[in-house]
């Protein structure tokens, strides 16, 4: 029985440890795990591309875009002119895609920042599995100091169980 409750504990928190290492995933490195770009692009507009930069870009969940160059360059979103911008900020909604086209009349160069936001769904799932590992450790660990304690005082197990709980009950 003893091995047994030790493997749960073991198993418990190994579980929790999972959950973790999972939930601090989704914090400091999904957000920048953007499908084909990962954290963003280099922007060059140059006579080799006619002074344009295109890029579509594609959320599975709800992406935000920035963009900074060292010059003024002109905006189209899906075709759309926006205006002349030296910085811009965009939201994509999940299941949409933005094509982005920057145009210049000279060299300009920046860089596209992209990071998603985390579905609530899979921040509970973490959530859930290190709770479900820490609630599985923790009865490991009543349930070996229970027989433990039951052990040294060699005392019927209802006897000793109605101790603890009248103990509880004055309290």
């Amino acid at each position: 029985m003893k091995k047994i409750l030790v493997l749960i504990l073991v198993g418990s928190l190994i579980l929790s440890s999972l959950g973790l290492t999972y939930f601090l995933f989704l914090q400091l490195i999904y957000p920048k795990l953007v499908p084909s770009y990962g954290g963003g692009e280099t922007i060059s507009l140059n006579s080799y591309n006619n002074y344009t930069f295109q890029l579509p870009w594609k959320a599975n969940s709800r992406l935000h875009l920035s963009f900074q160059t060292d010059n003024t360059v002109k905006l189209y979103l899906d075709g759309n002119f926006l205006g002349d911008y030296a910085s811009y900020n965009f939201i994509v909604e999940p299941g949409d895609t933005a094509l982005i086209k920057l145009e210049a009349n000279s060299n300009v160069s920046g860089r596209f920042k992209a990071w998603q936001e985390i579905p609530v769904e899979k921040q509970k799932l973490a959530l859930i599995i290190i709770i479900v590992g820490l609630i599985g450790a923790t009865t490991s660990i009543i349930t070996i100091l229970l027989q433990v304690c039951l052990k040294r005082k060699k005392v019927p197990r209802t006897n000793f169980l109605l101790g603890i709980i009248r103990r509880f009950r004055k309290n």
